[in-house]
């Protein structure tokens, strides 16, 4: 998921407010403060007084595509990691191959779960 956050420019005094984007796998409530987390580590912490609403879909309004849609373009998605899949995708990675749709291409799997799997495998942070 991603966050919006908008923060003053130092760099910029024409400019009041500046927009910065967050990435985060997971948000938590505590102590009147909604706390981003990106592969366990605290990525950013505002007060909850200044949250509006929290929508998860990083493009409000859009159409989700069905079950049956994504597994049309992703043939293997939600399936466990073989030995033989981390082997490839190591190799492939190790021949430079960074370009994340190619790679998910490749194995019938969405970007992001590529993404996921380097950084699992401590290739690549995710974000």
């Amino acid at each position: 998921m991603t966050f919006t956050d908008y923060r003053q420019d130092p760099h910029d005094s024409d400019v009041l407010r500046r927009a910065v984007t967050i990435q985060a796998d997971r948000l938590t409530f505590r102590d009147e403060h909604l706390t981003l987390w990106l592969a366990g580590t605290e990525v950013g912490q505002f007060p909850l007084g200044i949250i509006d609403s929290v929508c998860l879909d990083a493009q409000p309004g859009k159409i989700r595509e069905s079950p049956e849609e994504l597994r049309a373009r992703y043939p293997r998605l939600g399936a466990p990691w073989s030995a033989e899949d981390d082997k490839r995708l190591l190799a492939l990675y190790q021949q430079g191959e960074r370009n994340l749709d190619s790679l998910g291409k490749e194995f019938g799997r969405k970007p992001s779960a590529i993404g996921s799997r380097l950084a699992k495998l401590g290739l690549e942070s995710l974000g």
